[in-house]
């Protein structure tokens, strides 16, 4: 090999080394850097983001707080309520008596049955023994405590755990997980009514809310026997499937006529408002979220207003009565 081949060897060996050094420093020096920067901007929002998220939780909290926004919510329930009659054009004398007594005296009750048969499971799941008279009365009180300026319901539910011997970590962990089983299983359904009416958005929100479904289900069956979680998902698919029914009864009873597939995808409007929390009760925002739910589909929307708004008063009405019937004691 002569002295001008190996000097260009050479060179060209010293610039591929250089290049493969310089590109490996360089990704090393950007993936240090990008860490970094990561870091410190994620250590920066989270220091700004937590305070504040922590301050609306504890203002949201506040009994003052939470009474105002009830009294917002009903505000904003009568005003819809005076809005859907004129849209709809209603005569509180025309309206059909025949769906209102079959709504309140057998579905809505029926539906407090239900619930208190789940309540009853999540003790179960506990290994706590609880009657269904026990069961059914706490679900009724739960049912009137979402009236008062705070989360009644999920309290009035969760001390009833603790009274079958649960303990209050326990309880409250059950609590919550059942309402998220309740959320994923209502948005799913909702989705699916969404892709049949041909909404492409519905695929979005059927297959992120069923991952959803499954880590819920993932998660409980750590502590809760499989049966048993069976046995919730079976009736909340009774629940589901009962409220389609009542929202249509509701629909005739105002002179009102809607599918199954629009009746399911207007129970996801109770269950995401109470599921917010930010109204007690959800009073005013379940009705106006199945008002804008029939909008997206050109639906009625005074008339799924009124529909919700009707069977919100039929479940009082039944849950004071079998509060009553079963033995009301103040806490």
């Amino acid at each position: 090999m002569g002295t001008g081949q190996a000097a260009r060897w050479i060179g060209r060996l010293s610039a591929r080394l250089s290049a493969r050094l310089s590109a490996r420093l360089s990704a090393r020096l950007s993936a240090r850097l990008s860490a970094r920067l990561s870091a410190r901007l994620s250590a920066r929002l989270s220091a700004r983001l937590v305070p504040l998220q922590n301050r609306v939780r504890e203002v949201l909290s506040r009994p003052q707080t939470r009474r105002r926004l009830r009294v917002l919510g009903f505000v904003v329930l009568a005003i819809g309520a005076g809005w859907a009659f004129a849209a709809l054009d209603l005569d509180l004398a025309a309206l059909s008596l025949r769906p209102v007594l079959l709504n309140l005296l057998v579905l809505s009750p029926l539906n407090l049955l239900l619930a208190a048969m789940t309540l009853q499971l999540s003790a179960a799941a506990l290994q706590r023994p609880m009657a269904l008279r026990l069961a059914t009365t706490r679900t009724a009180q739960a049912a009137l405590a979402e009236l008062l300026p705070l989360p009644g319901g999920a309290m009035v539910r969760g001390a009833a755990l603790v009274e079958a011997g649960a303990s209050a970590p326990a309880a409250a962990s059950m609590v919550i997980a059942t309402a998220l089983l309740t959320l994923a299983m209502t948005l799913t359904g909702a989705g699916f009514a969404l892709v049949v009416l041909g909404l492409p958005l519905g695929w979005a929100l059927m297959l992120g809310a069923g991952l959803g479904l499954l880590l819920v289900v993932a998660g409980m069956t750590r502590r809760v026997a499989i049966r048993l979680i069976a046995a919730m998902v079976g009736l909340r698919i009774l629940t589901i499937t009962l409220s389609i029914v009542r929202l249509l009864a509701s629909l005739a009873a105002l002179g009102q006529t809607g599918t199954v597939v629009q009746a399911l995808l207007y129970t996801v409007a109770t269950t995401l408002g109470a599921s917010v929390g930010i109204v007690p009760g959800g009073f005013g925002l379940n009705e106006s979220l199945a008002a804008g739910l029939a909008q997206m589909i050109d639906a009625s929307p005074a008339a799924a207003f009124m529909a919700v708004a009707l069977n919100r008063c039929l479940d009082l009405v039944a849950a004071a009565a079998l509060s009553a019937l079963t033995g009301w004691r103040a806490s």
